[in-house]
């Protein structure tokens, strides 16, 4: 079990993330001669509220992604209507310690969301967190997170 320990900044519990493109993905472009995109290192804010988890705009850019689908994305702002976001194939580990050992490498689908103007590239949600275990201790001023 790896565990991670760290102090909630300023905008919430961060985690650094790598982003890479799917194994089908991967393997499509290098059976046709195409390079596989580098790791894309970014930093994700866990929230409890989303249920799924979403990248920036510029993450699907430099992985250089297509979208898999689409789904019906519901908020606060967006009551009963919801919206159409497209959605992502990608593998997603979480730095863990300093190690820079990666763990959760999963491949998921993911959402687009404008994330960078907040301070980080992608929200970390209950389909990642439902692999682990997260304790967030305010009065404390840090949070654990462990798979």
């Amino acid at each position: 079990m790896s565990i991670l320990t760290m102090s909630i900044g300023p905008i919430g519990p961060l985690v650094e993330i790598g982003l890479l493109v799917s194994k089908p993905r991967a393997e499509a472009l290098t059976a046709n001669g195409i390079k596989v995109p580098d790791m894309v290192i970014a930093h994700g804010l866990i929230d409890t509220g989303a249920i799924c988890t979403c990248i920036d705009p510029l993450i699907v850019r430099k992985l250089g992604l297509s979208p898999t689908g689409t789904t019906q994305v519901y908020t606060p702002s967006s009551g009963t209507l919801g919206h159409a976001c497209d959605l992502y194939d990608v593998s997603l580990g979480i730095v863990m310690g300093a190690s820079q050992e990666h763990v959760v490498s999963i491949t998921m689908p993911v959402l687009e969301a404008e994330l960078a103007y907040q301070g980080f590239e992608a929200l970390i949600g209950r389909d990642v967190l439902a692999r682990g275990t997260l304790f967030y201790n305010g009065q404390a001023g840090s949070f654990t997170l462990s798979f």
